[in-house]
């Protein structure tokens, strides 16, 4: 559990894991050099529980690599959100490498939605890597019970945007994805401008944030070596102009407003012809 400055929730955070049924856990709780009450209430669940293992990062660290300490540090064959139900499907499916369980979004107003991004990729490689870079957005499946061995293969060695994408893909290559059919995990709702401000942050020119997913898509092919399939490379082209358009409508919005039109139109005609080249009759709209 990788935190800093998580007064408001870290409690409510560890005695949520503290409460799962399957008991056989360790906590390590990385805290990066809070400035709130995040050490205090740490070290007294510490205290409390031998099966919490609390650090205090002095100086602070990169998120990316405060992530990276707690990966480094576990011991146990899976690492993540440890929860009963997903250490008996990794036990009996081999085939699998991530378990994760339904989502729901924590609103600022108490109401709760549901996360779009855990559904389940149980199919072959290429239709698994085509659904997920559709819309890899909502990454929740970023927190679900993973084989450690296969996430410390694909964990890139610095973090950059969107790196959690990567990973994700990574154990796709290593196997399948399962989703749980019960919501068993809460997030809170990120501003759905976040993502976007996060570009202005990750990149120092405007030609490079107005690609963002370049470090992405170049990761995929390069390291990852992802099998370049006509249905893969059309949808990371196509993820690629979307996040173009996105950013685009936040920072130049009449050329924003031009790229979306002419990405929509582009993206209808092709998606007429990989329907016939997939052997199926086009709709004319």
């Amino acid at each position: 559990m990788p935190v800093f400055n998580l007064e408001a929730c870290v409690a409510r955070a560890i005695e949520s894991v503290l409460a799962q049924t399957f008991g056989e856990l360790e906590l390590i709780v990385s805290d990066n050099g809070s400035t709130d009450g995040t050490e205090a209430i740490c070290r007294r669940y510490a205290a409390r529980d031998a099966r919490i293992r609390y650090t205090r990062q002095a100086p602070a660290i990169s998120g990316f690599d405060n992530f990276r300490y707690v990966l480094d540090t576990a011991r146990a064959p899976y690492f993540m959100c440890l929860l009963a139900r997903a250490v008996a499907v990794l036990d009996a499916r081999p085939d699998v490498v991530s378990c994760v369980p339904r989502v729901e979004f924590l609103e600022r107003d108490g109401t709760r939605r549901r996360a779009p991004g855990t559904f389940a990729l149980m199919s072959a490689l290429d239709d698994n890597l085509r659904l997920f870079l559709h819309d890899p957005m909502d990454n929740s499946r970023f927190y679900g019970l993973v084989r450690r061995d296969a996430l410390r293969r694909v964990l890139p060695a610095r973090g950059y945007h969107a790196f959690d994408w990567v990973v994700s893909v990574g154990l796709l290559l290593a196997g399948k994805h399962w989703e749980l059919d019960e919501v068993l995990l809460v997030r809170e709702a990120n501003d759905p401008d976040k993502y976007t401000r996060m570009i202005d942050a990750a990149f120092t020119s405007a030609p490079a944030r107005l690609l963002p997913l370049l470090p992405f898509t170049r990761a995929l092919l390069f390291d990852l070596k992802v099998p370049p399939s006509p249905g893969t490379l059309w949808a990371l082209a196509r993820l690629n102009v979307v996040y173009h358009v996105v950013y685009s409508l936040y920072r130049y919005p009449r050329y924003g407003r031009l790229v979306q039109r002419v990405g929509a139109r582009l993206e209808r005609a092709a998606a007429g012809a990989w329907r016939v080249l997939r052997g199926r009759r086009p709709r004319l709209t």
